[in-house]
C-alpha cells in the first residue's frame, strides 16, 4: 500500500512569503504597528513586481502615508496608453502627489485631465477645488464643488465645505443654505446643527439658532455647546432657560470661563450684584491677568457700593492694558461715585484725548463740572456730547 506523499511546509511557507498576498498584509501590518517606513517599502516593492494591471492600490496607501515621490515615480512610469477608467484614475492619483509636493499649476493640470475623462467622478472636483483654494480663487472652488454635488447630491460633506468657504468670505446667507443641506442629508450630525445655529446667529436669527443649538446638543453634549445655547436663550430674553443651561454647562464643566462670565453678566444684569461677584472672583482664580475680568469685578461691585475696591481692580486692569477706553471711562464713573472730581476730569480729559468723539465720556465730564459749579464748563461738555450722540 503507498503511502501518502509528506507535504514540504517549509517550501510552501517560502511560496507563501514571497506571494503578493504575503506582502500586502505585511505592509498593512507595519502601517497599524506605526512602523510607516516599513510599510511604504513593502508597497514600495509590490509596485516593482510585474502585474498586467496598474496596482493603483498600493499608490493610494502610498499617497495616504504621504509617500508621494514613491508613488509618483511608479505612475510617471506607467505606459501612456491606458483605457479611461485607468487614465483618468492615474491623472487623479498623480495630482493628488502634487499637490502634496505643492506643485499646484501640475495638480490642476492632471485633475483637469481626469474630470475630462471622467466629469461624473466627485472626488475629482473635490481635488479640482483643493487646486483652486490653493491658488486662492475661492469663487472657481465653489464652482468645483457645486460640480461636485451636482455628481454626489447626498455627499454632506462637500456641502459642508461649500458651507464653509461661504462663512469665511461672509457670505452669512449662502452658508447657511449649505449647512442646511448637510443637516438634512446626515440630522444627527451634531457639528453641522452647530454650524447653522452660528449662521442664524450672524443673520440676527436667534429663535432659530437657539432651536438649531438645542438640536447640536442633543446629538453631541458639550458644555461650549451648552453654553453657547444658553447665549442664545438670553438673547431671546428667554433669562431663565438662558441661566439654566449656563448652570448645565458649569456642572460639567465648573471652570468653562466663558460660561462663568455669561451667567455673571446674566446675573447682573437682574439685579443680583453679589451672585455675579461669586461667579466673577471664580473666574478671576483660573485667569487672574484677563483686564476685562478685572473691569467687570469692580463695576460689580461698583454697584454693591464698593467704590474703592473697584478702583483697586480698575487701576489693575489698567496696568494691564493702558489707555483702554472702556475702563478709562468706568474708572471715572467710579470716582465720580465717591466724589473725587479732579481725578474723574483727569481720567476723563485721558480717555477723550485717545477719543475724542467719545460721547458718553463728555457728558459724564459734564456731570462733574456740573457738580463743580462751572456751569459754562459744563455746557460746554454736554454741546459736545449731544452734537456726537
Amino acid at each position: 500500500m503507498d503511502l501518502p506523499l509528506a507535504s514540504n511546509v517549509k517550501q510552501k511557507r517560502q511560496s507563501l512569503q514571497s506571494s503578493y498576498l504575503w506582502n500586502s498584509l505585511r505592509a498593512k501590518w507595519h502601517h497599524r504597528l506605526g512602523k510607516t517606513d516599513e510599510a511604504i517599502q513593502n508597497w514600495v516593492d509590490l509596485l516593482n513586481q510585474d502585474c498586467p494591471k496598474p496596482r493603483l492600490k498600493e499608490v493610494r496607501y502610498l499617497i495616504e502615508t504621504q509617500a508621494f515621490q514613491e508613488a509618483r515615480d511608479y505612475l510617471e512610469g506607467l505606459p501612456s496608453k491606458q483605457s479611461d477608467d485607468y487614465s483618468a484614475e492615474i491623472s487623479y492619483l498623480l495630482a493628488r502627489c502634487y499637490l502634496g509636493q505643492a506643485l499646484i499649476p501640475q495638480a490642476k493640470e492632471m485633475i483637469e485631465q481626469a474630470i475630462h475623462l471622467k466629469p461624473q467622478k466627485a472626488i475629482y472636483w473635490d481635488l479640482l477645488a483643493d487646486c483652486h483654494l490653493e491658488f486662492g480663487d475661492w469663487r472657481e472652488a465653489i464652482k468645483a464643488l457645486d460640480n461636485s454635488l451636482r455628481a454626489a447630491p447626498q455627499n454632506a460633506e462637500t456641502n459642508y465645505r461649500l458651507g464653509i468657504i461661504h462663512a469665511y468670505h461672509e457670505e452669512n446667507l449662502e452658508a447657511l443654505r449649505c449647512f442646511q443641506g448637510c443637516c438634512q442629508l446626515r440630522p444627527r450630525e451634531s457639528l453641522y446643527w452647530e454650524m447653522k445655529a452660528e449662521m442664524h446667529l450672524l443673520l440676527e436669527q436667534v429663535a432659530d439658532a437657539c432651536i438649531s443649538f438645542d438640536r447640536a446638543l442633543r446629538y453631541g453634549g458639550t458644555p461650549d455647546l451648552a453654553s453657547r445655547l444658553a447665549y442664545c436663550y438670553v438673547q431671546n430674553n428667554e433669562i431663565k432657560k438662558g441661566i439654566q443651561y449656563y448652570k448645565f454647562a458649569l456642572k460639567y464643566e465648573p471652570d468653562h470661563y466663558d460660561s462663568i462670565n455669561n451667567l455673571a453678566a446674566v446675573y447682573q444684569n437682574e439685579g443680583r450684584s453679589q451672585d455675579a461677584l461669586n461667579l466673577l472672583e471664580r473666574a478671576k482664580n483660573i485667569y487672574p491677568k484677563d483686564p476685562i475680568l478685572l473691569n467687570n469685578i469692580a463695576f460689580t461691585l461698583v454697584h454693591l457700593g464698593r467704590t474703592r475696591k473697584a478702583e483697586e481692580y480698575y487701576r489693575e486692569a489698567l496696568e494691564l492694558v493702558p489707555n483702554h477706553p472702556l475702563i478709562l471711562y468706568n474708572l471715572s464713573v467710579c470716582f465720580t461715585r465717591k466724589g473725587n472730581w479732579q481725578e474723574g476730569i483727569n481720567s476723563l480729559n485721558q480717555l477723550i484725548e485717545l477719543d475724542p468723539n467719545h460721547s458718553a465720556g463728555w457728558a459724564l465730564l459734564g456731570n462733574i463740572y456740573d457738580q463743580m459749579d462751572q456751569f459754562d464748563t459744563a455746557i460746554d461738555c454736554f454741546n459736545k456730547a449731544l452734537k456726537l450722540a
